[in-house]
């Protein structure tokens, strides 16, 4: 029978019958072909099929994400109201206890949340742990409190256990990403297999870390093992590497942002931010930088008022949040607005080990016995801990390194001098004394031991010829300055000496080779800083194709990719490719005014290139009017954080300096900046001049005036904490890539009364000054991390570093680069 009518329109529809979208163009039969009984036909057919629409997308899944934060936020309402309700009914005894508990340290909190998820298995049970996530979780709770929750034996996802290693229960924590999941999907097939050399029925468990995703369902489902695991979800928010740093240790976040587009990680920072909000209340003031800080700022302002509408059916007249007394402010830094400062080489002591021997969650890997015969029975090695618990570390981790030798020499006389106080005990309660600190000695002596030969490692790296010629290259790059024809050279001899097989430390569990051949990270750390410092405009077609044929040529061609990845990045960006300028976004809306439905993502385009940028070279603009680099910088003891590169300032951590008005940034100022500032005084001496009878109300008026004047003008000049906002930086703002953020967070009206009381409790409880928290959106140095300790001294002020993950120029490209396929 001939096919039914087709409805273009019916066609169109996804919700279409197949037959529907086809269509028969010819139909026909070959009579004259009498070779068999059977007649060959021919048929042609016009097929309509379906084409993704990439924005209908987003915009679904940004309403999936959406729905499922509504029954989060209801949650959150709910441990909210507990604690509001408590500040206001409980004595203050009990309501002080019930705070120091809800703020008190996160790892706890943590610690209980991962104990409460090993208990669901109550048989003995194995752990396998995703290779990303195994130093957050160390770091959380130890193999002594795990093994007293039943946990018999860790394993890495990426290893294959024997099945008979492994006990009745095996809970996999992993990311929510695709090739994780399958790892675990084959995993279970191996285990369950009938022809296993186990026969024991095991119960499976799978938390996903921070969250539960349909994509991983869908790809269990695809594997056939959705059946066999309980699914979970773990939400691991913010870790604690240190007293002042706190790490979401979400790898790649940059490039699944600017890349991938992938916004995942702006939700999981959202839930984290809100989380510490429901414990220390509302950020008061939240500002920050770039375009993904101003879709994570409204991500919080739709989270927040998600969560005052689930809760006022229970409390109508009830304040959800009251205003923090611990943070004065959230400043929001996103990793596109400084692309420089991760190329660039650490000269800090803790930057370097993470260079040279690779830190992952606060902890190093060192050889267990360097001068050990390869038949020891001794491990190979040994992870040590980098924290502030460490005294040695704690003294040398923010140091320039030309200044940790002589510090090493004088901890080593001081712990000698300590272990020769023995001579001098007499009595016995002096030696019963001596021997109380002899734990504590020995183990500054073994750490002062590791620290040494970390130190003596470093240095013959920072000694080395190669070592010095890219230190030199980096410092003329950052500086303006032609490169030399000798510099040039060693760029030729870069490619030349380059190795397709050579890693950086994060990557090898051996020692990094001091000398060639060259990795294609450290190649495209230099070429990334030459684009970026020299500006678009210095990366000719015929320079840009030179470079793109070398690395092909030494490194392999599926590094079309990694090219392809680095211009989409905006670190290399290819002349070939015209990008349009991004088209600016709308203001964001105040916190009183409910956001618009499709959110900021639908109407914002984020790049890593300036909208309103007046300067072709915009670094050399914002070299000049930050004071980015320092000539007469002093590196033993430090009065600029220019002393982290030697010279150079970190851009980010400068932004957070204009915020507090440090001198080290108004030093230079602009006319426009300063203004009001220089004409108030001649306006005040002309009034004076001017003949007047005033009265004497209004001469006290003038004096009030005057009172508020000399005020301001004092905390014009006090650093320390936000003080004035992005007030007068306009021009510098409009150099740097994305959107200005600067938003006032308020309790809601309805409850002021209640949220002065809770912050009257919060503030009597309170016992150190207010911080303010530097969220890093896409990773965050070491040298940033020493930038920003330096100012909390000088200031007198605390600053809290959060970020998605703390990061090396090596670790920040790496997810950028199309690794060889296996």
């Amino acid at each position: 029978p001939p096919p039914p009518a087709v409805d273009p329109a019916a066609a169109s529809s996804a919700d279409s019958p197949l037959h529907a979208r086809i269509e028969p163009q010819h139909y026909g039969r070959f009579e004259d072909c009498r070779l068999s009984d059977h007649r060959p036909v021919t048929a042609a057919f016009a097929v309509r099929t379906l084409q993704v629409d990439r924005e209908r997308r987003a915009r679904v899944a940004l309403d999936v994400c959406a729905a499922y934060e509504r029954n989060e936020a209801r949650e959150i309402a709910r441990t909210a109201l507990v604690l509001l309700l408590a500040r206001h009914t409980l004595c203050f005894d009990t309501a002080a206890d019930l705070l120091d508990r809800c703020a008190g340290d996160l790892r706890h909190m943590l610690r209980d949340e991962l104990i409460a998820i090993l208990d669901t298995v109550r048989a003995a049970k194995a752990l396998v742990l995703d290779r990303d996530l195994a130093g957050a979780l160390s770091s959380i709770v130890d193999f002594a409190l795990l093994k007293d929750h039943g946990v018999d034996k860790i394993f890495l996802l990426d290893d294959t256990p024997a099945a008979d290693a492994l006990p009745s229960g095996v809970i996999f924590f992993a990311l929510p990403h695709v090739r994780k999941m399958k790892l675990v999907a084959a995993h279970i097939r191996r285990l369950s297999s009938p022809s296993s050399s186990s026969a024991v029925a095991r119960d499976f468990s799978l938390q996903l870390v921070p969250r539960r995703t349909l994509l991983c369902e869908r790809v269990l489902e695809e594997e056939g093992v959705l059946g066999s695991v309980s699914l979970g979800e773990f939400r691991m928010h913010f870790v604690p590497v240190d007293r002042d740093v706190l790490s979401l240790e979400l790898p790649s976040t940059f490039a699944e942002l600017y890349v991938d587009a992938d916004f995942s990680a702006i939700g999981y920072v959202a839930r984290a931010l809100m989380r510490l909000q429901t414990v220390y209340g509302l950020f008061p003031r939240i500002l920050g930088k770039g375009d993904y800080a101003a879709v994570l700022a409204d991500a919080l302002q739709r989270m927040r008022l998600e969560v005052h509408a689930a809760s006022a059916p229970l409390a109508p007249h009830a304040a959800l949040l009251a205003t923090s007394s611990c943070f004065d402010a959230l400043v929001v830094v996103d990793r596109a607005v400084d692309l420089v400062t991760p190329l660039l080489t650490p000269l800090t002591y803790e930057g370097l080990v993470s260079e040279v021997f690779g830190i992952a969650a606060g902890h190093v890997s060192l050889p267990a016995a360097p001068h050990a015969q390869p038949s020891s029975d001794a491990p190979a090695r040994k992870r040590m801990p980098l924290n502030s618990h460490d005294a040695v570390f704690a003294a040398l981790r923010d140091m320039n390194f030309a200044a940790v030798g002589a510090a090493l020499s004088k901890l080593s006389r001081q712990l000698q001098s300590s272990y020769d106080a023995r001579h001098g005990a007499k009595t016995v309660q002096q030696i019963r004394s001596f021997v109380g600190t002899l734990p504590a000695l020995q183990a500054e002596h073994q750490a002062l031991k590791a620290h040494v030969m970390m130190a003596e490692t470093i240095a013959a790296r920072t000694q080395s010829d190669d070592f010095a010629a890219l230190l030199d290259i980096e410092q003329t790059l950052v500086a303006g300055a032609d490169l030399s024809k000798d510099q040039t050279a060693y760029l030729d001899r870069m490619l030349s000496l380059a190795d397709p097989a050579a890693r950086h430390a994060a990557d090898t569990h051996h020692m990094p080779a001091a000398q060639p051949p060259y990795s294609i990270h450290r190649v495209l750390r230099v070429m990334c800083l030459y684009a970026l410092c020299r500006g678009p405009a210095a990366v000719k077609p015929k320079l840009y194709d030179a470079w793109h044929d070398e690395i092909i040529a030494a490194f392999g061609y599926h590094h079309v990719v990694t090219m392809h990845n680095l211009s989409r990045a905006g670190l290399l960006p290819s002349p070939h490719v015209a990008a349009p300028l991004p088209p600016a976004a709308p203001a964001p809306s105040a916190p009183s005014d409910p956001p618009a439905d499709a959110g900021l993502l639908n109407t914002l385009t984020p790049s890593t290139r300036p909208r309103r940028a007046v300067h072709t070279n915009p670094h050399a603009f914002l070299r000049k009017s930050l004071n980015l680099l320092v000539t007469d910088v002093r590196e033993s003891d430090p009065d600029d954080i220019a002393y982290v590169y030697s010279g150079y300032a970190p851009l980010s951590v400068r932004l957070v300096q204009c915020l507090a008005r440090d001198p080290a940034v108004n030093s230079t100022p602009l006319a426009s900046r300063y203004a009001d500032m220089l004409l108030r005084p001649l306006a005040r001496s002309l009034q004076a001049a001017r003949p007047s009878a005033a009265s004497a109300a209004q001469q006290q008026q003038q004096q009030q005036q005057q009172s508020v004047d000399s005020e301001t003008s004092s905390q014009q000049h006090a650093a320390g904490g936000v003080v004035g906002g992005w007030a007068g930086w306009e021009d510098v703002l409009a150099e740097l890539p994305g959107e200005t953020v600067d938003l006032a967070q308020t309790p809601d009206a309805p409850a002021a009364d209640h949220a002065a009381v809770a912050d009257a409790v919060a503030r009597r409880l309170g016992e150190k000054p207010p911080a303010t928290l530097v969220l890093f959106l896409g990773g965050c140095t070491y040298t940033e991390l020493s930038a920003l300790r330096l100012l909390s001294q000088m200031h007198n002020h605390r600053y809290i570093a959060a970020t998605t993950q703390i990061i090396n120029g090596n670790s920040f490209l790496d997810p950028l680069i199309q690794h060889a396929p296996v």
